[in-house]
């Protein structure tokens, strides 16, 4: 897996691109009036499933192995999240501003507390969103926690504007 992809978000879209150079290799799809995600990168398709309904909680599913739990997501306060897989693995989503220009996601298990795991940014475009995604760390499940960073980030702004109306 390549270790830089880029997203595009077209404004008035509800669809994430993922771009490897020229070639789309990724997604996200979430349908009108509905808070759940189709993500896919390379080969790995996840479902986040949100339930809930002042406090939500999201379950991923593995869409290649017949709805199979991977893990959940559990926000926090303040705009944070903490992704537990079901493999015992923890991972901490951290903003690090609040325009959510830059976010990561970093690991929070014994051996590699704090370590940054993928490292994304955004450049805000007229009519449009697009940013980088790096990943820091290979690992084994790295499409399906890319996939989750940027899906926790998109859930943050939703709510964010659902706020503001």
């Amino acid at each position: 897996m390549e270790k830089q992809l880029h997203w595009v978000k077209e404004a008035f879209s509800r669809q994430v691109v993922i771009m490897d150079g020229d070639r789309a290799v990724g997604g996200m799809q979430r349908d009108l009036l509905v808070r759940d995600v189709d993500a896919w990168l390379n080969d790995v398709h996840v479902f986040f499933d949100v339930r809930g309904f002042l406090i939500h909680s999201v379950t991923i599913h593995d869409k290649n192995a017949n709805d199979h739990i991977l893990g959940r997501i559990d926000f926090e306060g303040f705009g944070g999240a903490v992704v537990h897989l079901e493999t015992g693995e923890t991972y901490r989503w951290h903003r690090e501003n609040f325009m959510m220009h830059t976010w990561s996601l970093v690991a929070d298990n014994a051996a590699q507390t704090g370590q940054e795991i993928i490292h994304y940014d955004r450049t805000r475009l007229f009519l449009a969103d697009e940013g980088n995604i790096e990943l820091v760390t290979e690992m084994p499940n790295a499409e399906m926690l890319i996939l989750t960073g940027l899906f926790v980030r998109n859930y943050f702004l939703r709510r964010r504007k659902i706020a503001a109306t």
